[in-house]
């Protein structure tokens, strides 16, 4: 999308986004995959909040944990992740791919920590509500890369 711009240095600046973006998937690796130990006593409270499947214990009820900090941390968490599918792609996607994307991000994040809970290598929450999370974060992130390079475009095309 960069290079729809005419820019001077198109070339040198969607390199730097490529390695901002290496840089951004190890970070989000680093989030995701640290073999943190949730808390599994589920007597705190009377409402069951996860079930085991294995050995990984998944969320059972969508949306219930809307209210909680962690589900807006993982829509700004994958906010990039949408600025960098914008400007990494040559054109913009259609809204199916936009929403195919965004939301197999997340199933492919939700889907790891539940392989890597079943291998005994973390334990982790595997939650259907971070999904949710992480596609909106994907598409606001998107949105708002697709206004800024609309209002950039009309810009150079005015001229100042």
């Amino acid at each position: 999308m960069i290079s729809s711009l005419n820019l001077k240095y198109a070339r040198t600046i969607n390199f730097c986004i490529s390695l901002l973006f290496i840089f951004y998937v190890a970070v989000i690796g680093l989030l995701c995959f640290y073999p943190l130990t949730a808390n599994l006593n589920s007597d705190s409270n009377s409402v069951e909040t996860f079930k085991m499947i294995g050995k990984a214990p998944v969320i059972v009820t969508p949306l219930v944990e809307m209210t909680d900090f962690s589900f807006y941390l993982n829509i700004l968490m994958t906010v990039p992740f949408g600025i960098f599918v914008l400007s990494l792609f040559k054109k913009h996607l259609a809204l199916f791919s936009l929403g195919a994307i965004s939301f197999g991000l997340g199933l492919l994040i939700e889907s790891m920590q539940f392989v890597l809970d079943n291998l005994d290598l973390m334990t982790r929450f595997v939650d259907i509500n971070d999904v949710f999370a992480n596609a909106l974060g994907v598409q606001i992130g998107y949105l708002i890369t697709f206004a800024f390079y609309k209002f950039v475009r009309k810009r150079f095309t005015e001229g100042l």
